[in-house]
């Protein structure tokens, strides 16, 4: 039987994330059933498990619709076939699995069985015989879960790890390109539009066959800002969904200004975390390996100094390609420009006939989007010269095409040409220096801005000072407006073609055209109110960024670091205003934002804002002082400046006695436990973290005292103290699992394995190892898995096989120094230790060459050999 059509299934689950189908027989296995969705869940993929009397349907066609929409198949199995579905000669569970055909499959089967039913045990020979899979055994719940959990993350990092982010967010089948409503710029996503791509085709095929010519690895589609170049290379990546299997992935870079962040930008967008990474293209070379990536970099023109890294990650990438986006060339010797031109301009509209007058491009194009606003419209004898000329005066460029074909909602094309011929004329004198089409749009802009009501005009100079969309409560308070005026005012300038409106997990959310936004801006600068709005807008995010602050510290991290995310680019533009105007309540927000920008790849541009404070230290009170300091020396310690975080803590330890709030001073504590090792002082460090541990213990901090509770047992390991080391990396665990963080949840656990080694337990160790590298795999943390490679190693060591344990911290150390890392200074003795004693065992040369053969392993290739160890 095969599996129902995607868009025939008749039940959905309500999120969108990759689903996973659980299938067994419900009486046997219930606490394994658990323990499988508690696997699924933690790694944020959605457990479907059909429960007899869940649904008012027949239970048959229930499974069936669940398959129909699945995207994993994990098949549970013990003693029990199950009953025969009614008119057929199986049951339900083996009619599922044969349903499973097309989706990657993980199998379990419990043992022992020593009443396993005979159809039950024809269907795991059948399966045992078929090459299309196989299953692996457990006993317990939670040894299921472990499996479950491992695999899955296995499965997502080799098969679906060209989705990134997408994938859980795209339906099955999407492969790395998930839908998002039309105009949206999420990163990695290809729009879909609900507006025909007119007057393309041609383009669209010369720029695919030119993408898929040998040899040819980055295309730039040039133009003037409005002539469609987003359109086009979305359209085209598209039509190459196929040819490029890794994945497409989108990098909108309309809101990067620093050249240096654009790689990090690639790496957000493809869903790998360049956090604490000091050599990004060799973080990205690592992700993308030699995979078949069509990367699209939309906007690079006023990035264009980051061309030299887009050229390095090419070199190391040979299955990559680039379509890009820019304004101007990129001027790398390995790049194919395709100049973009505006859409073909009708004849004399006297001289054809009408059919062949609608037929171009340009023209076709305004009536298909005059109709959006105004369905009865028709390019009749009356008017079709009008609509001519206007697309003739547009010079053919669809933005301002689109934004005059609005205008027909209230005007006729002959009073539509009057008004832009006026308007045109008014602004025939514009900068000189400005392309002629560039002026033309500004021309456009200004006309259709002109028709608005003084509110609605209002409103959009306002919104030019977001820096990536907006919710309406924003507008509203950054506007000095009631929410619902702001509504109203929204929903009429989206009417008008000026903003549009994206839809998002967070709700809907404003956005403009950064053509249109650049204008605005210009209009807004010369409001005598523009230092009142800039201000308010700081306000506004600096206000969202202090309520974040409790809830990214405990349970409720998950949502408010996306709520976070959203406001990225407008968050940064707040510290930006904040350092010019008001530099006050900075120390204060960087500590608050700390979290954010550490699980979000930003700490190097967060190090420029910190380090332009910090002159200004001498004059900050001790609260204040302590804040810049404390964050100063976590970034530091993040992205792997030993100098700068001692010279963080040097400012921060005359502070202590002074600080009176609970938490920063627990946290102070912290920043000073954390980077005493540097110096070897890991007595001083225990005893700091002690300190802090008891502070935080009373104070309901759930992520920080896990953190407290880990360096604490990091350092009892490093100085022998395992008793002690054991009870908190314990209270390690604990915390992170009630914080559902994977981070947080694999770094105690490798400590723990490393302990099990050094305790001579070395089942309880491939356990905890296991555990924690799944854990590390799902949160696509370098630095964490390379930790696990450590372990890993120890746990060779221990076995006896040297040659192996010098291989896999090779690999570890490799991989940190390709994507400029290092190990944090509380761990860096345990894995010194276990160098000197492999490089004793082995003798310094054939040490040498074991570990120079691990540096140059990829992470795949290095979690391999774990897999081979365990």
């Amino acid at each position: 039987m095969s599996r129902l059509p995607r868009d025939e299934a008749l039940i959905r689950t309500p999120d969108r994330r990759l689903r996973v189908f659980v299938s067994s027989t419900l009486g046997e296995l219930a606490e394994e059933r658990r323990a499988a969705s508690r696997a699924v869940s933690a790694l944020r993929l959605t457990p479907v498990m059909f429960e007899a009397g869940a649904r008012p349907y027949p239970p048959a066609e229930v499974y069936r619709a669940y398959l129909a929409q699945a995207d994993v198949f994990i098949g549970l199995y013990w003693q029990r076939y199950g009953q025969l579905v009614p008119g057929s000669h199986i049951s339900g569970l083996e009619e599922e699995f044969d349903l499973s055909g097309g989706l990657p499959r993980l199998l379990y089967v419990k043992a022992p069985a020593p009443d396993r039913e005979p159809r039950l045990a024809d269907l795991l020979a059948r399966i045992k015989e078929e090459s299309s899979a196989s299953y692996r055994s457990f006993r317990t719940p939670a040894e299921l879960g472990r499996l479950v959990r491992d695999d899955l993350a296995v499965l997502l990092s080799e098969r679906f790890a060209a989705a990134g982010r997408a994938a859980t967010a795209a339906p099955a089948g999407a492969r790395a390109v998930a839908t998002a409503p039309a105009g949206a710029r999420s990163s990695g996503r290809l729009p879909v539009s609900t507006t025909s791509l007119l007057g393309r085709e041609r383009a669209v095929d010369e720029v695919a066959e030119l993408i898929e010519r040998p040899g040819v690895r980055l295309v730039t589609l040039t133009g003037p800002g409005g002539v469609g170049k987003t359109r086009l290379a979305v359209a085209v990546g598209e039509r190459l969904r196929d040819r490029f299997g890794a994945g497409t992935v989108l990098v909108p870079l309309d809101s990067v200004t620093d050249p240096g962040l654009v790689l990090a930008a690639i790496g957000r967008a493809a869903g790998t975390d360049l956090a604490r990474t000091g050599a990004p293209v060799e973080a990205l070379a690592e992700m993308f390996g030699d995979g078949a990536w069509l990367l699209i970099l939309d906007n690079l023109e006023q990035v264009i100094q980051a061309a030299v890294g887009l050229g390095e990650l090419l070199a190391r990438c040979p299955g990559m390609a680039m379509l890009a986006t820019s304004r101007t060339v990129l001027g790398l010797r390995a790049e194919r420009e395709y100049p973009v031109p505006p859409l073909p301009l009708p004849a004399d509209p006297a001289a054809v006939p009408l059919p062949d007058v609608e037929s171009w491009p340009a023209v076709a194009l305004f009536v298909d989007r005059a109709r959006a606003v105004r369905p009865g419209f028709a390019l009749t004898e009356g008017n079709a010269a009008a609509v001519a000329e206007i697309c003739r005066r547009l010079e053919g460029l669809p933005l301002a095409i689109e934004l005059a074909a609005a205008r027909t909602r209230l005007l006729d094309p002959t009073a539509l040409l009057a008004r832009l011929a006026a308007s045109l004329d008014a602004l025939g004198t514009g900068a000189v220096d400005l392309p002629e089409r560039q002026r033309t749009l500004r021309a456009t802009v200004d006309w259709s801005v002109g028709l608005l009501e003084d509110a609605e005009r209002s409103l959009l100079e306002v919104a030019a000072v977001f820096a990536d969309g907006w919710t309406i409560q924003a507008a509203a308070e950054v506007a000095g407006l009631a929410e619902d005026r702001a509504l109203e005012l929204s929903e009429a300038l989206a009417r008008h073609s000026l903003v549009y409106l994206d839809a998002t997990e967070l709700g809907p959310r404003s956005r403009m055209l950064e053509t249109i936004r650049g204008f605005v801006a210009e209009r807004l600068a010369d409001r005598p109110d523009a230092d009142q709005v800039a201000r308010r807008h700081a306000d506004f995010h600096r206000a969202l960024a202090e309520q974040a602050d409790r809830p990214l510290r405990g349970a409720d991290q998950g949502e408010w670091l996306e709520r976070l995310d959203a406001e990225a680019g407008n968050l940064a533009a707040a510290m930006r205003w904040y350092l010019v105007h008001d530099p006050g309540p900075l120390p204060h927000l960087f500590r608050v934002l700390w979290l954010f920008w550490a699980l979000r790849d930003l700490e190097r541009e967060a190090r420029s804002w910190v380090e332009q404070l910090l002159p200004a230290f001498g004059t900050l009170d001790a609260q204040a002082g302590a804040e810049l300091a404390w964050a100063a020396a976590a970034i530091a310690i993040d992205t792997g400046d030993d100098a700068a975080a001692l010279a963080a803590c040097q400012r921060l330890t005359p502070l202590l006695a002074g600080i009176g709030d609970p938490f920063l001073h627990a946290v102070s504590r912290l920043a000073l436990a954390w980077t005493r090792p540097i110096t070897g002082d890991f007595d001083g460090a225990l005893r700091e973290v002690a300190v802090c541990l008891e502070e935080f213990r009373g104070q309901d901090e759930l992520i920080f005292t896990a953190m407290a509770a880990y360096t604490a047992g990091s350092l009892e390991t490093a100085l022998g103290r395992y008793d002690d080391a054991l009870g908190h990396l314990r209270e390690a665990c604990d915390l992170a699992e009630r914080a559902g963080d994977d981070w947080l949840n694999a770094s105690p656990r490798v400590q723990l394995g490393i302990l099990a080694v050094l305790r001579g337990n070395l089942d309880e160790a491939r356990a905890l190892l296991a555990e924690a590298l799944g854990l590390s795999l799902a949160a696509r943390s370098t630095a964490v898995v390379t930790l696990c490679l450590s372990g890993y190693a120890w746990l060779a060591f221990a076995e006896g096989d040297p040659e192996r344990a010098a291989r896999l911290e090779g690999a570890a150390e490799g991989l940190r120094r390709r994507v400029g890392q290092r190990a944090w200074p509380h761990l860096r003795r345990v894995e010194a230790d276990l160098v000197a004693q492999v490089r004793q065992r082995l003798g310094a040369g054939r040490f040498d060459q074991v570990f120079s053969v691990g540096g140059r392993l990829t992470q795949r290739e290095a979690v391999a050999i774990v897999r081979d160890q365990g």
